[in-house]
């Protein structure tokens, strides 16, 4: 069996902008690098990568020790359009706003293969969806963070600087006091979603993008489909498999139905995931899990109503699923969060 953690490359660029952030917190950058198992000297190759199991490590480490709670937020603040390499060149470089979140779409697991990109409309909205593409861990909220504040400064670039109305960011996380001092412009934010989306009127998708250059475009492209084609993404495969059970809302898919979208056979996908030491089981009942906390969060959707939406014939079933993940039951689980959110 294969650990994921050890074929996920992220862009050491990402790294030496971490470092410099603790430098200037005042703590020796070289002593946590060490703990981590990070040879200073691999942070000097110019378009080098390092592994997200040591990168993990580092984070861990760093959010133990250092205690800055934004740390996340600040290091994707960080994160200009050069800092994403010949990606940022490929979308900039697109004919439209379209075009330049497609090119993301494609190509976002060479610079942060920690999420999956989605681009989809809903009525008069476009939407943008970021996927975990795996278990985070404890550290999820920091990536989370960096990428959104990544995201805040690309949009900034692409939209400009006024274009915020009827813009909405819904996150699949709680918020925290510190959130306020976050500056996301006139974007509406909510929280506690059951998927990070970036909702914008869908007109936008059309309008063309000031740095407009095919031929530049066409050579970034080709350079990043050859760094994908390399790097032989780890989070390649889990991620079109969520995307696309994410993508059927109230409708959980079977095998059969997700190995068809992705154009193999049900052996075929169940082998691939067996190789990455997962089963689809395993990603249909994250998923579930993941939407059943947010519904009892969130809604006003009975227990019988939300066992129907994660496909469980019986709501007895969910409720017993529902105590192995978490410890109680769906009802006292509402109760209690409601309790202390109020």
């Amino acid at each position: 069996m294969k650990n994921i953690k050890r074929n996920i490359a992220i862009p050491i660029t990402y790294i030496r902008h971490l470092m410099v952030l603790i430098r200037e917190n005042g703590l020796r950058d070289d002593t946590f690098l060490m703990a981590a198992g990070i040879r200073p000297e691999e942070l000097s190759r110019d378009e080098g990568t390092i592994d997200f199991e040591r990168c993990d490590r580092l984070i861990t480490l760093l959010r133990q020790q250092c205690k800055i709670q934004s740390l996340g937020w600040q290091l994707g603040q960080r994160l200009h359009l050069p800092s994403h390499g010949v990606l940022s060149v490929a979308a900039l470089t697109s004919k439209t706003i379209k075009d330049m979140l497609e090119m993301s779409v494609r190509y976002m697991a060479t610079r942060f293969p920690l999420m999956v990109v989605f681009l989809d409309t809903d009525g008069e909205e476009a939407v943008m969806q970021f996927d975990e593409a795996l278990d985070l861990g404890e550290n999820r909220r920091f990536y989370v963070e960096a990428f959104i504040a990544s995201h805040q400064v690309m949009r900034f670039y692409s939209f400009g600087p006024d274009a915020c109305v009827g813009h909405k960011l819904h996150l699949a996380i709680s918020k925290k006091d510190y959130y306020d001092d976050f500056d996301f412009g006139d974007v509406e934010v909510s929280y506690n979603h059951a998927a990070h989306q970036f909702r914008f009127p869908a007109y936008y998708l059309q309008m063309p993008m000031p740095m407009a250059d095919t031929i530049t475009q066409q050579s970034a492209e080709r350079q990043c489909r050859k760094i994908l084609e390399d790097m032989k993404v780890e989070t390649g495969l889990l991620g079109r498999v969520l995307s696309f059970i994410r993508s059927r809302e109230g409708v959980i898919p079977s095998l059969e139905q997700t190995a068809d979208y992705l154009l193999i056979s049900p052996r075929t996908l169940r082998r691939q995931l067996q190789e990455l030491d997962i089963t689809y089981r395993t990603l249909v009942n994250r998923e579930r899990k993941r939407l059943a906390l947010h519904y009892l969060r969130n809604t006003r959707l009975t227990v019988e109503e939300i066992a129907e939406r994660l496909d469980y014939n019986d709501p007895s079933n969910f409720g017993r699923a529902f105590r192995k993940w978490t410890g109680h039951s769906p009802g006292y689980y509402r109760h209690t969060v409601t309790e202390l959110e109020t």
